[in-house]
């Protein structure tokens, strides 16, 4: 029986390290044509060395903020191989800080890459996964998209934005055949901690990668991992006295680890 990604063609935003990188390769060993996207150009130089043995792997330097650059990027894709079956938006940042250190242009970097990158890849495909009459649209959000986590207001503003719009879109087309789906990870040891160490729990992006796809192969509309996270999340939204509870606890003990110079990640 063949691989439901055998042949398939494939475009992963932020494709070139951390979890877009490992979907990108998973991708390729289960046999489909995948275009993995990234910036800068040190990180597709890199990750164009790493696939360079998988002869349907295709790197490029792509800036998803830019809606030409990423209007160029589905369209050499549906020329490279006739369709796009799969668009993977997985390019974001990270953004976890105290609000009084915030200024309105960190609100607008977040914003350009998180959402409007999102934005852009959805408004690419959409069209040409209605015209084909199938295609599986698949967006990075966070937990942080699920859960109103204190000192990420930046972020959880972009992740909310990015699931409640995928969830929405999910509904309206799933008669037109077209599937959409929202990756919501917890910790992954990925390059968005930047200097920091990851969390110990913290599971690997090939890890993540196995998960992604499996929820992806099934259709499921929201794929919330690690496990502990999945289960966190539901446990806080079926009591809304706990998350209140929680959220408040959190909000102290990073408060208290910003004033004393401690992680507050």
């Amino acid at each position: 029986m063949a691989d439901v990604f055998e042949g398939k063609s494939c475009v992963v935003t932020g494709g070139t390290s951390g979890i877009g990188f490992a979907v990108a390769e998973a991708l390729l060993k289960r046999g489909a044509f995948v275009s993995a996207v990234g910036y800068p150009q040190e990180s597709v130089d890199a990750a164009r060395e790493k696939l360079a043995t998988y002869q349907n792997a295709r790197c490029a330097l792509v800036d998803v903020t830019d809606w030409d650059a990423v209007k160029a990027m589905v369209d050499e894709a549906v020329e490279t191989c006739g369709r796009l079956d799969y668009l993977f938006n997985n390019a974001g940042m990270g953004g976890t800080a105290p609000y009084e250190k915030v200024e309105l242009k960190h609100w607008k970097m977040i914003i350009d890459l998180n959402l409007w990158g999102v934005v852009y890849g959805v408004h690419a495909a959409f069209p040409v996964m209605v015209e084909q009459g199938s295609g599986h649209i698949v967006n990075t959000s966070s937990i942080a998209g699920l859960i109103p986590t204190p000192y990420q207001a930046l972020y959880c503003a972009t992740k909310y934005a990015v699931a409640g719009m995928t969830e929405a879109l999910r509904y309206e087309h799933e008669y037109r055949g077209i599937a959409f789906s929202t990756v919501c990870p917890g910790n992954v040891a990925t390059p968005i901690f930047g200097d920091s160490a990851p969390p110990k729990d913290a599971i690997t992006p090939d890890e993540a990668a196995t998960i992604i796809l499996a929820g992806v192969e099934r259709k499921d509309g929201l794929i919330v991992f690690p496990e502990a996270t999945r289960d966190l999340y539901l446990d806080l939204w079926a009591d809304p006295a706990k998350m209140e509870a929680e959220m408040r606890t959190m909000a102290d003990e990073r408060r208290k680890a910003y004033e004393t110079g401690g992680n507050y990640y």
